[in-house]
């Protein structure tokens, strides 16, 4: 590993605010610059009003609950669309409106977005309204055609949009090439959270809280959180202040009760969440049902109900799907990485078998990625159109590198769509060998050959900072996340312990060059890391954080990366 540790910034600027010369140093290298920016504070958050047709799309919700006209949103099945639906249905209802329903598509039978037979139901169902969430701006034929049934419809996504957008009344989307937000890291539900804001703000100007209380749509940011989080986006400042907020309800238990009954079920103690146990315990259950075939999506049920009894049997219900999925995952990602140890050396990696279930096309791009270090698209399905996604490395934006190939080969690609890390696509399955040939060769222009994997740190910790009081300073900070990189260090140890643990993780006890001694976990550990013995002298990579387990703390150093010296 090629160990880049990095570069030492002015942190003079946080001197009045942080007395740590540490932990000053490491926020001002992730681009802290004032007390706001450490304190994250809602109030700091930004103001709704540069946001693209946010004042069109507001007003249409407004008149749409004044009116007590039937609203329907739509919705997807990942952690995002699946919490963003749960935020527009609560949100809405909160601001008054009276008939609010709700549509997540099944990604094996309706497909991503609002489809026109959802629109259909719809229409029968009396539906004036379809409000979009994490979806839409590749929905065009869907959207056009429930704008010609005489449908208002109001999109509100994330994702990158397409040259010829839909119809609708009104579209918000940071990403829209006109809008001057000034964050564009917004996840759907945060991006949804605006418009019910902006909506609040417009019945408040009417008079419509007259004689009741101004609902507080702050109290669903525990749903933006885990929407986030879920989809890795980036915490900007923007995003660290909705995502504390949202930590900060759960943390009190302030939250939805499907949270707290799935926090219970996987053992994650609440009064300590933090990004890790959401990306990690939380997320997976919440995204299983929507990757294996299922009749009915509980994970939505489970972020609208409000029965403590309910959301326990449906909190279980999802530890089961996670199981399932997890069974499905290891024989997928066996047969994944024999067919991929024949792309060795490659550029990207694209793979395909029509027995894979589509829904875990991600999660086995996610893994050869981590494995191979170059990007992977992964293929599935057994009809004649193929469902892929991707997983991409830094310097490698999945999704424009799609709007290239889509413009050198007009008809490849039957669709597309995503963020600059993680993309999907359809191919005709004959253009599948096509496909693999232009991807490897665009990665190969883009990204060189590719050296040692480079791993970024913030040096070497002094062995009197590596205690649980130094890691719950480090916690205090957070939430650290993708774009706001948790604190790692490097330094070279003595192995004076390695033990095995679940036949794929490895605990060390290692010496510090002061005599110190630590113990350290490293998951999912490479055969090269299996390799390592007592008395050898190593190089890590490593987290100090904290074990919050039964309302216990303990002090944990994760090892991110370990060699032999």
């Amino acid at each position: 590993m090629k160990l880049i540790r990095r570069t030492n910034v002015d942190d003079s600027h946080l001197k009045e605010y942080v007395q740590d010369p540490i932990i000053r140093q490491i926020l001002a290298r992730r681009g802290i610059q004032s007390q706001s920016d450490i304190l994250c504070n809602l109030s700091d958050i930004h103001h709704f009003k540069d946001l693209h047709d946010i004042d069109k799309a507001s007003s249409l919700l407004a008149e749409a609950i004044e009116h007590k006209h039937p609203i329907l949103v739509a919705g997807d099945y990942d952690v995002d669309g699946i919490t963003g639906t749960a935020l527009g249905v609560r949100g809405l209802k909160d601001l008054g409106a009276e008939s609010v329903s709700y549509y997540v598509p099944s990604r094996y039978e309706g497909g991503y977005g609002v489809s026109t037979e959802a629109v259909d139901k719809a229409i029968e169902q009396g539906v004036k309204l379809i409000l979009t969430v994490d979806n839409g701006v590749s929905c065009k034929e869907s959207i056009d055609y429930a704008k010609g049934r005489g449908l208002k419809v109001v999109i509100t996504d994330h994702h990158e949009t397409p040259e010829i957008l839909p119809i609708a009344d009104a579209i918000v989307d940071p990403k829209l090439p006109n809008d001057k937000f000034p964050s564009k890291n917004l996840c759907g539900a945060g991006v949804l959270f605006y418009v019910l804001v902006a909506t609040r703000a417009k019945l408040r100007d009417s008079g419509f809280y007259n004689d009741k209380a101004i609902p507080k749509i702050g109290r669903f940011l525990d749903l933006v959180a885990l929407g986030t989080i879920g989809d890795v986006m980036q915490l900007d400042p923007n995003n660290r202040k909705l995502v504390k907020y949202g930590f900060d309800r759960i943390k009190k238990g302030e939250c939805v009760v499907g949270i707290k009954a799935l926090a219970s079920s996987c053992r994650v103690d609440l009064p300590s969440i933090n990004a890790v146990s959401i990306a990690y315990d939380l997320c997976p259950r919440l995204n299983a049902p929507g990757r294996i075939k299922l009749e009915n999506n509980p994970a939505v049920s489970l972020m609208l109900t409000d029965d403590e009894t309910s959301a326990s049997i449906l909190a279980r219900d999802l530890e089961m799907c996670n199981r399932r999925r997890g069974d499905y995952e290891r024989v997928f990602l066996k047969e994944a990485s024999e067919d991929a140890q024949l792309q060795e050396g490659n550029s990207a990696i694209v793979l395909y078998r029509p027995n894979w279930l589509v829904g875990l096309g991600g999660l086995i791009a996610s893994r050869i990625k981590e494995k191979f270090s170059v990007p992977c698209f992964v293929f599935s399905g057994d009809s004649e159109e193929l469902s892929g996604s991707a997983r991409s490395v830094p310097g490698f934006s999945i999704v424009k590198i799609l709007q290239a190939m889509n413009e050198k080969c007009p008809n490849l690609l039957i669709r597309y769509g995503g963020h600059a890390m993680a993309a999907g696509a359809s191919i005709s399955k004959d253009n599948f060998e096509k496909f693999k040939e232009l991807f490897n060769q665009v990665a190969k222009e883009c990204l060189g050959d590719k050296g040692e994997d480079e791993i970024y740190t913030d040096g070497c910790l002094p062995s009197n900072y590596i205690n649980i009081a130094f890691a719950r300073d480090l916690e205090a900070y957070g939430p650290w996340g993708n774009g706001f990189e948790e604190p790692s260090f490097d330094g070279e140890f003595m192995v004076e312990e390695v033990t095995l643990v679940g036949n794929r993780h490895l605990r060390f006890k290692l010496r510090t060059k002061e005599g110190s001694s630590i113990s350290a976990i490293k998951l999912r550990a490479t055969p090269n890391e299996r390799s390592i013995v007592r008395n050898m002298l190593v190089r890590a990579v490593y987290n100090v954080c904290i074990n919050h387990y039964m309302g216990s703390q303990r002090l944990e150093i994760k090892i991110s990366a370990i060699e032999p010296i």
